[in-house]
């Protein structure tokens, strides 16, 4: 059984040692030059379907003139406030403007804690 299994692994073993080295070697014989996509993502090669749009940024777009979040009990004061201190901009140029009042609640609800006796 011993010279059975040797006869039989060994020659296994080779090939399998001979194919890997061999394919490791065939993928670094024809490197592929980077290829550069729009906006850093991936290509998107479903027919008929529109790409994912761009990642967010979070609140603030690199670029903004002017950027805040503010929590308050009086939107509307919080916003005549906000304008007061808005950067000078310059005649002729458009501009994206926006604006979101959300309501907090007062008290997050808590998960669920597992009970730690059991």
């Amino acid at each position: 059984m011993k010279i059975l299994s040797r006869t039989l692994l060994m020659p296994l073993c080779g090939f399998g040692l001979f194919f890997s080295v061999a394919g490791m070697a065939a993928d670094s014989t024809h490197p592929q030059p980077p290829v550069e996509h729009a906006h850093g993502m991936p290509p998107f090669d479903h027919e008929g379907m529109l790409p994912p749009p761009p990642p967010m940024m979070g609140l603030c777009h690199p670029g903004a003139l002017f950027c805040a979040s503010v929590a308050s009990d009086n939107p509307t004061e919080t916003i005549q406030k906000l304008t007061s201190v808005l950067p000078a901009t310059t005649a002729g140029k458009h501009y994206e403007v926006r604006l979101a009042v959300v309501e907090v609640p007062d008290h997050l609800p808590m998960p669920p804690q597992a009970d730690k006796n059991k």
